[in-house]
């Protein structure tokens, strides 16, 4: 304990005590504490700026709280009844009980009393009041009962939370007896009784808590209490072995082998420092705060003075820490539920027969050295792995064939023989063979990494994974750790084989068909590996990895090249799909050209579709996954048919497509059919719907009636929507006739009433009727359904396209997006990036951009490209958790290519500018 804490209580005994007896009021007391507080509070803070653990802050803290609720009570008893002690005890609970109260932690009191709370006398509550009036006053945030023994048990039996609440009680002043009797009738009456009742009660809470964060603990932004390998992980596994032990002290586990010295040592050393990132969250925010977000990770790492020169650098090793603390206290205690759960289990079985009868024999099975029973996998004896190395391999290929867990012995002997992971290990034929014969088992592999991985074995069979270990992904549209993400895609691919979902059907059978699993399996593995490389592109260090894995295991031909191309060009249908217009033959082209063959095409779809799904939980919206499958299906006949006859089918397809749009409409809308597909591009027509084209049809119509009718002066307009609610999105038809400044004003009219584009295709007819198409949804990312909300942009834009002198201000109030970075915070940066370039399109002069996103940013990104007199025909608009990725293409008015270097660099700095590029760290 530092020295801190014996001035603590000195200070009490030599001045806050005596000072309180003098004092006459009340409020004259309430100041003495504050003062002690003050005091005492200014010096923890300093010990913990300095490096102290969480433990000893959080520690010192509730000693601190001890001496003045003790001084308190000293001297109002004396007070209030000079003559004799008043039969009472004021008791610590739940955290404070524990000891470790953090800056903003609530002091959580008992009163224990010797009768029930109605029929106390008056000098005792009055002595109650003094001391809650003084803590009030002094402003702390406390929870407080006034209970008698009898009280106390009645309330534990009835309400978990209290019981465990009550687990923890302690002395803190007052009458020691009777403190002593309730602990001793509440471990009788609530703690020895029901037993299995209340371990079960436990492991559904761990189990729900546990469903609510992913059951990982490498969330990107964590909750320290709540979270997988949180505070609340360790406090369980204490309040199950003061059950099933009667002890609170986990070193006893040692002494009964059931922890490691080095698992002791990790749980307390993970315990202690999540506490001090507990106690940094509330001192740095002067609240209770328990979420570790990106903003408050870069404040951390800063503090807590982690050497790396960038912010970003900082962070990534403060979480990696973090990660690699959590994900200890988590390992450690579920493993630890798991054994207490093996006892019991056992234990019942043994009470389920009388004692004169023969116990029944358990099937079990011994093979190779292992012993599998009640659905786990056990060792025979210590020495297995010392006697034949290559068990290390077979127990996981045991564990996968006949669907058992690793007991907890055989994972605490796996990481005592690490060593026999060597590189002759890696470079053994015969367990190579083993691995591969794993990752062939389609649907079966992820939970046999996640056992790998679990016991780190995974990492050391295959160092270029092992880097990945509790690597932080400092990209906002990643959840997770880099090993954590990859074995949640091998996870979803594992998931396509069982999922019966139609939607599904698709990559599910892409998945069965597919003759060489090994290749994806193990190029998901190495997807990410070049992370932790430190190269520009993390896919060319992955790929130079893959390789490198291949030659070390032997792989070679097809399967190689397979492998490597799906390393290579994992983003690739990504890329394409989101930022590239799908509607134009030459980006099939230039695709097709990457995949070569439909058999690649097939693998880097369902790669693409574990990777997406492994990311987090939005990136593959219903909206993402029409564009990947527009892409998929336009290159695979791109593919099958070749070039110019792919071109041919195009207008062989216009021509069918007209046929069956003049199906859907009336006699009256044909002389308009003929007119559409004269004057439309042919781009407007690729994967067009027949339905969806004699909606515009008829809209073009309605406007052009609506214009005949109209006065001359009034700019008349029809806009249609369509909604998709299958998909997530609304199309929005926005037919009006060509003028300045018409996109600008549609997206003002959409961003007045919270919608959101995701996308955008400007078509204008050779007649200057523009037939404009939006996909748009909810800030909820839901298609757009509200009559009323569609009635408002109606008038909106109807409003705007009257004006001449157009100022956006009047519709758009712009909002503060929680990313954004106070530069008093010290937190971590948002990457902004805008450039404009003539590579991406071979038509069109692109523009992307990766800004923080906010209301109306697209609109002003539209007004900026009109001010620079260019046209937008064309947007993929991606938004992801506050932060905008968009692709604009630009042409000049004459539809050309912007190919003026000054005009281009003009275009690129006022888009940067607009975004803040210019203030991105």
């Amino acid at each position: 304990m530092h020295p801190i804490s014996d001035s603590i209580t000195q200070h009490a005994e030599e001045v806050l005590i005596p000072g309180l007896r003098n004092a006459n009021e009340q409020t004259e007391r309430a100041e003495l504490i504050k003062d002690y507080i003050k005091f005492h509070d200014a010096r923890i803070r300093e010990i913990h700026d300095l490096g102290a653990g969480g433990l000893e802050v959080a520690g010192a803290r509730s000693l601190m709280v001890d001496n003045l609720i003790h001084a308190a009570f000293l001297t109002a008893q004396e007070r209030i009844s000079p003559e004799s002690p008043i039969k009472m005890a004021v008791t610590a609970v739940g955290g404070y009980g524990r000891s470790t109260l953090n800056p903003g932690s609530d002091i959580d009191i008992l009163f224990l009393l010797p009768v029930n709370s109605t029929k106390i006398s008056k000098i005792t509550a009055q002595l109650v009041q003094e001391i809650l009036y003084l803590l009030w006053d002094t402003g702390f945030k406390v929870g407080h009962s006034s209970r008698s023994i009898n009280e106390c048990l009645t309330e534990a039996k009835q309400e978990q939370q209290s019981k465990t609440a009550l687990m923890d009680t302690r002395l803190v002043a007052g009458d020691q007896t009777l403190v002593e009797n309730f602990i001793r009738r509440f471990q009788h009456d609530c703690i020895q009784k029901n037993s299995e009742a209340f371990f079960e009660l436990r492991r559904q809470d761990i189990r729900s808590r546990h469903k609510k964060y992913s059951y990982t603990v490498f969330l990107q932004e964590p909750h320290v209490k709540e979270s997988c390998g949180g505070l609340r992980d360790y406090h369980n596994i204490i309040w199950v072995e003061q059950v099933e032990r009667g002890t609170n002290d986990l070193s006893a586990l040692v002494k009964e082998r059931i922890l490691t010295k080095n698992a002791h040592k990790e749980i307390i050393e993970a315990y202690d420092f999540v506490h001090r990132v507990r106690n940094e969250l509330h001192y740095h925010t002067g609240r209770s705060t328990d979420i570790l977000t990106l903003q408050l990770q870069g404040v951390v790492a800063t503090n807590f003075q982690y050497p790396e020169k960038s912010i970003l650098r900082r962070c990534e090793s403060f979480m990696r820490d973090y990660y690699r603390h959590t994900r200890h206290l988590y390992n450690h205690t579920t493993s630890l539920m798991e054994i207490f759960q093996i006892e019991i289990n056992e234990s019942d079985e043994a009470k389920g027969w009388l004692k004169f009868l023969p116990k029944p024999k358990k099937k079990r099975i011994e093979l190779d050295g292992f012993i599998v029973r009640d659905g786990r996998i056990y060792p025979k004896n210590s020495e297995i792995f010392r006697e034949e190395p290559h068990r290390l391999m077979r127990v996981f290929q045991e564990s996968q064939r006949r669907n058992v867990t690793l007991a907890p012995p055989m994972r605490k002997l796996i990481k005592a023989n690490w060593d026999l992971i060597d590189n002759d290990f890696r470079n053994s034929k015969a367990n190579r063979e083993t691995f591969r014969a794993m990752l062939e088992r389609k649907g079966q592999v992820a939970d046999t990494l996640r056992r790998m991985h679990r016991v780190g074995f995974l990492g050391r069979w295959m160092p270029e994974f092992g880097q990945l270990d509790c690597l932080v992904q400092h990209e906002f549209f990643h959840r997770y750790t880099a090993d954590e993400h990859t074995l949640r895609c091998i996870e979803q691919l594992d998931a396509l084989i069982e999922d019966d979902r139609r939607e599904r059907d698709v990559y599910r059978k892409i998945l069965t068909d597919l003759e060489d699993p090994y290749a994806i399996y193990l190029a998901l593995i190495l997807h990410d590996t070049g992370r932790a490389e430190n190269v520009r592109e993390h896919t060319d260090g992955s790929a130079m990895l893959a390789a490198k894995v291949c030659s070390r295991l032997k792989i070679r031909g097809t399967r190689r090249t397979l492998l490597t191309f799906l390393v290579d060009h994992h983003l690739s249908f990504w890329r394409y799909a989101t930022n590239k217009n799908l509607d134009d033959p030459e980006v099939i082209e230039e695709f097709a050209g990457i995949m070569r063959t439909p058999e690649r095409l097939k693998a880097l779809l369902v790669f693409t579709y574990a990777d997406s799904n492994g990311t987090n939980e939005d990136a593959w919206s219903p909206w993402k996954e029409t564009l990947m499958l527009q892409l998929y299906r336009s290159t695979l006949d791109f593919l099958k048919a070749g070039k110019e006859r792919y071109r041919d089918d195009l207008v062989t397809e216009i021509q069918k497509l007209k046929k069956r749009t003049q199906g859907c409409l009336k006699d009256k809308y044909h002389e308009q059919l003929d007119m559409h597909f004269e004057r439309m591009p042919k781009g407007y027509f690729r994967y067009r719907a027949p339905e969806s084209i004699a909606i515009h049809i008829r809209a073009v119509r309605r406007f052009l009636i609506k214009e005949e009718k109209a006065d001359e002066s009034f700019a008349a307009s029809d806009l249609r929507w369509i909604s998709h609610t299958d998909r997530g999105y609304t199309e929005l038809v926005v037919t009006v006739r060509n003028r300045p400044l018409l996109i600008e004003k549609v997206a003002c009219a959409l961003a007045a009433s919270q919608i959101n584009i995701i996308a955008a295709d400007i078509y204008t007819r050779t007649d200057g009727v523009t037939c404009d198409v939006f996909h748009v949804c909810t800030e909820d990312q839901q298609a757009v359904t509200n009559a009323p909300t569609k009635k408002k942009v109606e008038a909106t834009f109807s409003e705007l396209i009257q004006q001449e002198a157009y100022d956006s201000s009047k519709y758009l109030k712009k909002t503060r997006n929680f990313l954004q970075k106070d530069p008093t915070e010290g937190g971590l940066p948002f990457p902004v990036r805008a450039f404009a370039n003539n590579l991406t399109s071979q038509q069109y002069t692109a523009i992307e951009v990766q800004a923080l996103d906010r209301i109306g940013l697209l609109h002003d990104l539209f007004l900026e490209i009109g001010k620079c007199g260019l046209a937008t025909v064309h947007a993929r608009i991606c938004t992801e958790k506050g932060a905008a990725m968009d692709t604009i293409y630009v042409s000049q008015l004459d539809g050309s290519k912007l190919t003026d270097p000054e005009k281009l660099e003009k275009l690129e700095s006022s888009i940067q500018k607009l975004v803040g590029f210019e203030h991105a760290d």
